[in-house]
């Protein structure tokens, strides 16, 4: 293993990061660290404190289980209440229990013994905005390889840009544009429980204008029972999975939702001057078929011509 300066590790998160895929990031992050403080296992976990539960988690070399694990045990666990008095600082177990008492406790028989976990350093944050709090804690299976003074205070330094990182990742991935025919961003990532992860500003505002706003910053919709594009009043839905996380797209309805998918393909097609051939070739159908759905798209459309439905189309683009 080659052992990175924590100067390297920062440049690392910020240059290579926005090239990481958000659902890799956080385990891509994680062996990043590795590099700079050695560990055997790793867990990055969020959750909102209104639930005191992770909505999404993250392992290294560790069973997922230790998520279950850590929630079934919170109320006999002694590091929590040192954690949160000292919100992103690094604690070490050993530093809140002596050992001879930790490794006699039903803590460690019953919730990181099974794991093989023996070192334990960790860490939480929490932004007080969003409620939103993450999790960082590294294991070592040896019980004799504790972790130092100055690892604890490299995992101090460290969170911040791991945490940083990871919210410029999810930035640049709710600034993309995906829904067609808009270019606006109004975009946010949730978690499975509708907990805004990130989120502009247009996407707040056009839910803002038609729903009743919320205290807590989370996606009034039940998603997860929609698959895909929906619609609810006068807006349309873009769902796509990013990793463990939702990414969300809004804009108000118009006359193009009104085609089918495959409408929406052959009226594309047809505005880049594309011949009915050309259109049926590209998507593997008859030009009969094609000539059929232009007509379709211009009964539904109220148009006639190539011209009024490339002008619609721009409509609604800008």
């Amino acid at each position: 293993m080659i052992n990175l300066s924590a100067e390297h590790l920062i440049s690392q998160l910020y240059k290579e990061g926005p090239n990481v895929s958000l659902k890799e990031f956080p385990t891509w992050a994680l062996e990043q660290l590795r590099q700079v403080i050695p560990f055997d296992g790793a867990i990055w976990g969020t959750g909102h404190i209104s639930s005191q539960n992770f909505h999404t988690q993250t392992s290294v070399d560790v069973s997922d289980e230790i998520f279950c694990q850590l929630i079934k045990h919170l109320d006999i666990n002694p590091i929590f209440d040192k954690l949160t008095q000292n919100k992103g600082q690094a604690i070490d177990m050993s530093s809140v229990v002596k050992d001879s008492e930790f490794y006699r406790s039903a803590l460690y028989l019953k919730c990181f013994k099974p794991f093989g976990i023996e070192r334990i350093l960790s860490s939480i944050h929490l932004d007080e905005r969003s409620g939103i709090f993450t999790l960082l804690t590294l294991y070592r299976f040896n019980r004799e390889h504790c972790f130092t003074e100055q690892e604890q205070s490299l995992q101090n330094r460290l969170l911040y840009h791991l945490l940083s990182s990871a919210s410029h990742r999810q930035f640049n991935e709710i600034t993309q544009k995906t829904i067609p025919y808009s270019q606006e961003n109004r975009c946010a990532l949730c978690d499975e429980k509708g907990i805004y992860h990130s989120v502009t500003q247009k996407f707040l505002d056009i839910l803002d204008a038609n729903f009743t706003p919320t205290p807590t910053q989370r996606f009034p919709l039940d998603f997860r029972t929609f698959e895909g594009n929906f619609s609810h009043k006068n807006l349309q839905f873009e769902v796509v999975p990013c990793g463990e996380l939702y990414k969300i797209s809004v804009r108000a309805r118009n006359q193009l939702d009104e085609l089918t998918d495959r409408e929406r393909q052959v009226a594309t097609l047809v505005c880049q001057s594309k011949t009915f051939k050309e259109v049926a070739k590209s998507l593997e159908l008859s030009p009969s078929t094609v000539s059929n759905h232009v007509y379709r798209i211009y009964l539904k459309l109220g148009i006639n011509t190539r011209s009024e439905l490339n002008a619609l189309i721009k409509h609604y683009r800008e």
